[in-house]
């Protein structure tokens, strides 16, 4: 009985029908953390249902555009002001712009936008480029060889690309990189061969640009889902005690299982020991601590003598010399392997740093800073103005100049 309570609350709070008994009643449910799943879940399908599917044949920009109508009367001051003020100035902040939360569909994704006050305005559109002006990433890498020389992968042909000592270098009619010790054909690992041999292993480099990403299969056959602007080195056969890479920027590891050859990825500021397991490591220079987060197994980190075992679902975070381990949502860490952002109270900042690293734009601030923290998913392959016009509905202000992002004061 509750659910139904809450959810008729809400479906009357969207058609502007609440009394003033169930202004307050709905204040006291959105200030309690016990039904906020609930309450976003609700407000996220009455407004998906008012702005209606897009009509077939209909641009994403301008299924975006008829979403307009609904996210201004959401933010607009005339409602906040309707919800008893007393209350709405206790509401945690997550519940403020309208005390509820923003759904935009980007090609189906979602983003959900809050802890920003409403405007005290309507919010004005601001002329952005046309979608086509900048486009989201693709797959795209540079392979750097033992001796020097570099293959475009994603300019390349799919097949065989060359030999590294006793492996094949492939290119498998997916885009994916594979290297092969074996005579199938089929990639390594798969047997139990992991090239291992008298000779000296050569050592490769995969690298992605920015508003690049590309998937690689080593000799042993773990399989890596590198992000954009990371580069990994790995030896094409693993013929020492442990299988040893070197890792930049951000990875997703699936490890072929061998327990008598840990896997090891080195970041320079952290290792992570592994037998057979999932993980994620992010170790971008500007995203400051080194984190890595375990899906499925078991993982232990290192550094300085310092050092942390992992259980699924937790996260250790290199920062200053020191570890600390946190229960993270896994979805939001992973998504973009998957094709999308899933943004769990992220920072404005930090948004704009994934969109310059996959978008392939430099971002520049004028003004303060924004405050805002942003939930939600975003698929990667929306175009950026998409992404920038739902940001300002809550009163972010861009302007594009080029290859430029600026952010602007309000």
């Amino acid at each position: 009985m509750e659910t139904q309570r809450i959810v008729y609350l809400l479906e009357r709070y969207i058609a502007a029908l609440l009394t003033e008994e169930e202004k307050q009643e709905l204040a006291l449910i959105m200030h309690d953390p016990d039904h906020e799943n609930l309450v976003q879940a609700e407000l996220l399908r009455l407004l998906q249902e008012e702005g209606g599917p897009a009509e077939p044949g209909q641009e994403q920009a301008g299924r975006a555009a008829n979403w307009d109508p609904v996210l201004q009367r959401v933010l607009s001051v005339d409602k906040t002001k309707d919800l008893a003020p007393a209350l709405l100035r206790t509401m945690p902040r997550r519940w403020m712009a309208a005390a509820a939360i923003v759904l935009i569909l980007l090609g189906g994704g979602a983003l959900y936008i809050f802890t920003k006050p409403a405007p005290t305005a309507p919010v004005a559109k601001i002329p952005l480029k046309s979608p086509d002006s900048i486009h989201p990433g693709s797959n795209r890498a540079v392979l750097t060889l033992a001796g020097g020389q570099q293959i475009v992968l994603d300019e390349t042909h799919n097949g065989l690309l060359g030999r590294q000592g006793k492996t094949r270098v492939i290119k498998l009619d997916s885009g994916r990189l594979a290297y092969n010790s074996g005579a199938d054909g089929k990639g390594g690992g798969a047997d139990g061969n992991d090239g291992s041999g008298a000779d000296a292993p050569l050592y490769n480099t995969i690298t992605t640009p920015r508003g690049g990403q590309y998937q690689v299969t080593l000799p042993d056959g773990t399989k890596v889902w590198l992000n954009a602007e990371s580069s990994l080195r790995f030896p094409t056969a693993f013929t020492e005690k442990e299988r040893a890479v070197e890792l930049t920027g951000e990875a997703y590891f699936e490890v072929a299982a061998n327990k008598n050859k840990p896997f090891l990825v080195k970041t320079g500021q952290s290792n992570t020991r592994v037998l057979g397991t999932s993980f994620n490591i992010m170790a971008y220079n500007d995203e400051g601590p080194v984190k890595t987060t375990l899906l499925e197994g078991a993982v232990k980190i290192d550094e300085g003598g310092r050092s942390a075992l992992l259980q699924p679902g937790e996260q250790g975070i290199f920062n200053s010399g020191s570890i600390t381990t946190k229960t993270v949502n896994i979805r939001a860490v992973i998504a973009w392997k998957d094709g999308y952002y899933f943004f769990d109270r992220t920072p404005v900042q930090s948004v704009m740093r994934q969109i310059a690293r996959w978008y392939n734009v430099d971002i520049v601030y004028k003004g303060a800073m924004p405050k805002d923290e942003i939930v939600g998913r975003i698929p990667r392959s929306a175009y950026v103005s998409d992404v920038l016009h739902i940001m300002e509905l809550i009163g972010i202000h861009f302007k594009i100049e080029g290859r430029t992002i600026i952010v602007t004061p309000e």
